[in-house]
């Protein structure tokens, strides 16, 4: 996975956040955040996958 700038990572939640609203759903602030994190390389998708389960746990 190609590492992207805060901007384009801004730019692609932008266009899926508009596409999942479509379904009526939303992402929540932390959901939000830790996708961001993943698009910019800030963690590894391991990483990723790792808190998304926990978030989902504690939904």
């Amino acid at each position: 996975m190609s590492l992207r700038t805060e901007q384009e990572a801004e730019h692609l939640m932008r266009s899926a956040k508009a596409s999942i609203a479509i379904e009526g759903l939303c992402l929540s602030r932390k959901q939000e955040s830790l996708v961001k994190k993943c698009l910019t390389g800030a963690i590894t998708h391991k990483e990723f996958l790792k808190r998304a389960l926990e978030l989902s746990r504690h939904a």
